[in-house]
């Protein structure tokens, strides 16, 4: 990887994953889709959400990357930003609940119960893997001014926008692990 805080990021991204998820493949498939709540998603759902914004960013770095990459090269001796804020975390503190995902985030109703942990996992590994590899040979001034036009996360930069891929990572691997403890919880119960 040529941008030092790309591979950072992926880095995290991989990181985040190895923490939590060798927990998630003791769990049963039904259990993998039990809601916590009707209203809140399923650990198959929350992972399968994460493959769909790994999957959208791939597909606006296809079209974003060879649009701008000229100018992006005029621009490679001005300062850029290399880190982007929680755009999430501002969102609850402000709003007093989470942000929304837009529709083409939620996971679809026809993959309930379908897939287990390892094939969700797998899905979201190879989109990610898609995503660096997509990106490996772009130097850290040209990846500082590949610009997503995304207003709700304030136009990220390229570099920016693979942290505020595991910015949300991190946010929703914290609700997984919420979500694994009250169904070991429930199953000591029973």
């Amino acid at each position: 990887m040529r941008s030092e805080s790309m591979k950072k990021h992926f880095i995290t991204i991989k990181q985040q994953r190895e923490m939590l998820f060798p927990t998630l493949k003791s769990i049963s498939r039904v259990q993998l889709w039990e809601r916590p709540n009707e209203s809140k998603w399923s650990i198959g759902e929350t992972m399968y959400h994460l493959y769909l914004i790994t999957r959208m960013l791939r597909v606006a770095a296809t079209i974003t990357i060879p649009c701008t990459k000229l100018f992006a090269q005029m621009m490679r001796n001005k300062p850029f930003d290399t880190n982007i804020e929680d755009i999430y975390k501002e969102y609850r503190e402000k709003h007093g609940k989470g942000m929304k995902a837009p529709f083409i985030l939620n996971p679809p109703k026809k993959i309930y119960n379908t897939l287990d942990f390892n094939e969700l996992n797998q899905l979201l590994v190879k989109e990610t893997l898609k995503i660096s590899t997509m990106v490996a040979n772009i130097e850290e001034d040209i990846a500082g001014h590949i610009v997503f036009l995304d207003p709700a996360a304030n136009n990220p930069n390229l570099i920016q926008a693979i942290q505020l891929l595991a910015i949300h990572e991190a946010h929703h691997i914290r609700i997984i692990h919420d979500n694994l403890e009250s169904l070991i919880q429930k199953s000591d119960t029973e």
